[in-house]
């Protein structure tokens, strides 16, 4: 029976689709902020404009949501689906946000990497969620890419703990031995919930296979 009403309701397959592009778009922003190394406000500004294009597509969601009978999968699963790619953009930004208040001296190597990373792992959360309106299909595909967003999130925490290691260990000034630090961890949380995302479709894969 619920196979029969999916294909009539695609408004949420269709947001979870737009905020996905958004992460691709500030995740690839903030990592020509740290390479260009200026511009801080400007890339922070844009950045922050999608993270409010963003909300309207959640609390949009969250409106539908609470309106619809009939959903594609669980409620819960779609609501924290939801609210964790929602969660990504808003590290995104809160990352480029200090970097344009910190102005740090210089752009530190782990950063872009770290950024790279989560570019990574947003490009597969966009097909992975594109993925969703054919579950049955796509689980094979899907099940491939959160494997990889496992492993993304695991390159980017070495990543992170290298980087803090570095700095404790070469950076003299504090004041941007703290910035750095605050960065590092800030686009590192972004990985650890583009994980959670993964986590999340993995549940919703069992519970409709």
């Amino acid at each position: 029976m619920l196979g029969f009403f999916m294909p009539k309701d695609d408004i949420f397959f269709e947001r979870f689709n737009k905020v996905a592009r958004l992460l691709i778009e500030a995740s690839e922003r903030l990592g020509v902020m740290l390479n260009e190394g200026g511009s801080f406000s400007e890339h922070a500004r844009f950045i922050k404009g999608l993270e409010r294009e963003s909300d309207e597509h959640v609390h949009f969601t969250f409106q539908h949501l609470h309106k619809t009978f009939v959903t594609p999968f669980d409620r819960q699963h779609i609501h924290k689906l939801v609210k964790r790619l929602d969660d990504i953009l808003d590290l995104t930004e809160a990352a480029a946000t200090r970097i344009e208040l910190y102005r740090p001296k210089e752009m530190k190597e782990e950063a872009k990497e770290l950024t790279a990373l989560l570019t990574e792992c947003v490009k597969n959360i966009a097909e992975m969620v594109g993925l969703l309106k054919d579950l049955k299909k796509n689980t094979g595909r899907i099940n491939e890419i959160s494997v990889e967003i496992h492993r993304l999130e695991t390159a980017a925490d070495d990543v992170r703990r290298k980087g803090i290691a570095r700095l404790f260990q070469e950076e003299e000034d504090t004041r941007e031995l703290i910035k750095w630090r605050s960065i590092f961890e800030h686009v590192e949380r972004a990985t650890d919930r583009c994980e959670a995302v993964a986590n999340i479709v993995e549940a919703i894969v069992l519970e409709n296979s």
